[in-house]
């Protein structure tokens, strides 16, 4: 058992570090000029198209979607991206086509986790609000009152609301906001093609 967890403890040292890491990254993907590409190697269309959607609602499969996500994850957010699809078997049409349905796609995307970040800060708002109101009830009672009770009731509100308010701010906004800077990366990403070589 120690035997497998140093062999463990070897791998991690020798390939999870920044060092190491920043090297893939350069090797896998950096250009010259800074950018980052990603290619996708297509040997057909029916790769590319899912099945199910056809005409205005033409999409592409899932797993397209996916591996760039997954590719472009290890990467900054400001790094440019580049995404080349290489093929032999693409029409000037389809790839109008295909570049058409991905920033499409990604522009959802934006559109989804913008709405989702608006939510979010109307929340922290009103829990901002309830919490300021729930201080000033607290304020009041405390002065002008005696009971302990509601001394303590209100004085647990105005604390949970304004620390739901603050956890709400650092995890999931800044969550979100993290989110919003990688699906933009992808909506601004260049797509090119290029020809398969022999």
């Amino acid at each position: 058992m120690i035997n497998i967890e140093n062999k463990v403890k070897e791998k991690i040292k020798q390939y999870s570090n920044d060092e190491y890491l920043d090297g893939y990254i350069k090797n896998e993907f950096l250009t010259n000029d800074g950018d980052a590409d990603i290619l996708l190697n297509i040997n057909n269309k029916d790769e590319l198209f899912d099945s199910k959607t056809s005409d205005n609602q033409l999409d592409l499969k899932n797993d397209i979607y996916e591996y760039i996500d997954n590719e472009s994850s290890m990467l900054n957010n400001n790094i440019k991206l580049n995404l080349k699809i290489i093929s032999n078997k693409l029409s000037k049409n389809n790839e109008g086509i295909i570049k058409h349905i991905i920033n499409e796609h990604y522009a959802i995307e934006l559109y989804k986790i913008e709405k989702k970040y608006k939510m979010y800060k109307n929340i922290i708002f009103r829990l901002v609000l309830s919490g300021l109101l729930f201080l000033s009830t607290y304020a009041l009672i405390t002065f002008n009152f005696t009971s302990k009770f509601f001394i303590e009731i209100f004085g647990f509100l105005f604390s949970f609301t304004l620390w739901k308010a603050l956890e709400t701010y650092i995890y999931t906004l800044n969550e979100i906001k993290y989110e919003r800077e990688s699906i933009t990366q992808k909506l601004i990403m260049e797509i090119v093609f290029d020809n398969k070589k022999d």
